[in-house]
């Protein structure tokens, strides 16, 4: 936090090297006068901070302590499940949660940079006479640090949930860490090049073996494939993966040292102004506005494309748009089967009591992609009143090709409510009226998530202890999640289908009507306006 006080002087070391050398200033002394110039100007030192949120702090360490314990309850009825689906899920998935982590460092290293600097540090320090591997050494390390520990989480969740040993926790955390680390400081050393596509292809090749590992579980599930007799050699695997990863993870931390000074200005700003927007839009806790950034990111390296033109009248041409536009850019389709393996996963992990809920929000996350039409009608008003339909025709119009989707989802995935690889659980009729619970869930999330209202920061705030906060902020976090809980969870306390079903048609009627707030008041002040304009021609003639 910034303030309107006095220009620090420069610190004694910068002094001391502008005297001995007045054409050139060394990287360290200039990184620590940063740091002095940076620090000299804060009004709040970083205990004044938490102090004033410390109801939000208290909110998180109660959450996570539940969370925590939800954890340690589902590892310990998971760990004495001894049939073999159990096991082989213990067995697999830790190498699908490896092979996960690597693929979104790796896909994260070719979104941002990995080594990032902002427009200013871009203007100001890459074009200086100065050497840019030792401005930038700390970053490549910090980022390194900080995926290593992110992947190690990671991992240690799915195997705690898998019910493994503490050993074979520790064991597969640190591989997962270290693979994920040693990806990141390859991306980096690769990051000078002008072509990333080798990144590219191995984020690829990573996410398919994830995949494959995912889809093996399943088959075992099924009877379809012998489990792997590799679980004796499990703790050995991971300490292997750990100790290629700490090697590999050094030789390339250090070829990205030594090619910090060739890399491009460009490169470098252009993640920089990336993280900047995602930052204002996290700032705002304003998920969509996130998501559109990071949009505009893709279809900006995707440069031309030839345009199409679609067919149909009235609002089959919208349908048809969509269909045109799944055709163009089929990448979401991938995160669509990803989430069709979730149901089938939790039930070979003996996890079908949440499977509900958990496959909702995993279809949310996969439907999401899916409205890009949706979001643009209800962002741009303009646009949706410039055709004759209204609000309510237009989102159930936006919508017809992610419902066909999401009940080809619902067939796909209502085997594993059956009772997939075990004992019948449900009737054939049930487990269909579930998955398309299930299903409806998802696609009802994500149609909240899409049309949700960006926050009114003109609106009267909110006094809270972190300062003023305009209302609706910290909702915003959980619209969408709220929907897939609402409908799924009285499945989960074992509550009568038609529960979810009402709670699911009440959403349904709720998000795609007409009814919108927001254009009704704009309307009413509208009216009183022209109300007040004719009150005061009639007193003129008066």
């Amino acid at each position: 936090m910034t303030g309107p006080t006095e220009s620090p002087e420069p610190s004694a070391s910068l002094r001391a090297s502008r005297a001995v050398n007045p054409e050139g200033v060394d990287e360290a002394d200039l990184l620590e006068d940063i740091k002095h110039w940076r620090t000299g100007r804060a009004t709040r030192t970083l205990g004044e901070a938490f102090s004033r949120a410390y109801i939000a702090i208290f909110a998180i360490l109660m959450f996570g302590a539940m969370l925590a314990n939800v954890v340690v309850t589902a590892q310990v009825s998971v760990s004495e499940c001894t049939a073999a689906t159990c096991l082989s899920a213990r067995t697999i998935l830790p190498w699908a949660a490896v092979a996960f982590a690597v693929a979104v460092a790796l896909f994260m290293s070719r979104l941002f940079g990995p080594v990032v600097a902002s427009a200013a540090e871009g203007f100001w320090l890459m074009d200086a006479p100065v050497r840019r591997g030792r401005l930038l050494s700390r970053r490549l390390y910090a980022v390194v640090a900080v995926v290593t520990v992110i992947g190690a989480a990671l991992a240690a969740l799915v195997t705690t949930l898998s019910g493994s040993s503490p050993a074979a926790i520790g064991a597969w955390a640190a591989a997962a860490g270290l693979a994920a680390g040693a990806s990141v400081a390859f991306a980096a050393s690769q990051q000078s090049n002008h072509d990333n596509r080798l990144v590219r292809v191995l984020g690829g090749l990573f996410a398919f073996v994830a995949l494959a590992a995912m889809l093996l579980v399943v088959a075992i599930a099924a009877d379809r494939i012998d489990p792997p007799a590799i679980e004796d050699r499990s703790l050995l695997i991971a300490l292997v993966i750990a100790g290629a990863g700490l090697v590999i993870g050094v030789l390339a931390l250090v070829g990205a040292r030594l090619r910090l000074d060739r890399l491009p200005r460009r490169r470098l700003t252009s993640g920089g102004s990336l993280v900047s927007g995602l930052s204002g839009a996290m700032y705002a806790l304003d998920l969509g506005l996130m998501n559109d950034i990071l949009n505009e990111r893709r279809f900006a390296e995707m440069g031309n494309v030839r345009v199409k033109r679609s067919g149909g009248v009235g609002l089959t041409a919208v349908v048809l748009r969509d269909l045109l536009r799944l055709v163009r850019s089929p990448q979401p389709l991938l995160l669509f089967v990803v989430s069709i393996m979730v149901p089938y996963v939790l039930d070979a992990l003996g996890l079908s009591a949440i499977a509900a809920p958990l496959s909702a929000i995993a279809l949310f996350g996969a439907v999401i992609p899916l409205l890009g039409g949706l979001r643009v009608f209800t962002r741009s008003g303009g646009m949706a009143r410039s055709l004759p339909f209204n609000p309510g025709q237009i989102k159930r119009a936006s919508i017809v090709l992610p419902a066909v989707l999401c009940i080809v989802w619902a067939f796909a995935v209502f085997p594993a409510y059956l009772g997939f690889g075990g004992e019948a659980q449900r009737t054939i009729p049930e487990a269909m009226v579930v998955s398309e619970i299930v299903a409806a869930a998802g696609l009802l999330g994500a149609v909240r998530w899409t049309i949700a209202k960006p926050i009114n920061f003109s609106a009267p705030m909110v006094a809270t202890p972190s300062g003023a906060l305009p209302p609706g902020m910290i909702t915003n976090l959980f619209r969408g999640f709220d929907i897939c809980l609402l409908i799924t969870v009285p499945l989960v306390f074992n509550l009568p289908w038609w529960v979810s079903v009402l709670l699911g048609l009440i959403c349904g009627l709720v998000l795609l009507s007409s009814f919108n707030l927001a254009e009704m008041q704009h309307k009413a002040k509208q009216q009183q306006a022209e109300m007040d304009r004719l009150k005061a021609g009639r007193q003129r003639y008066h």
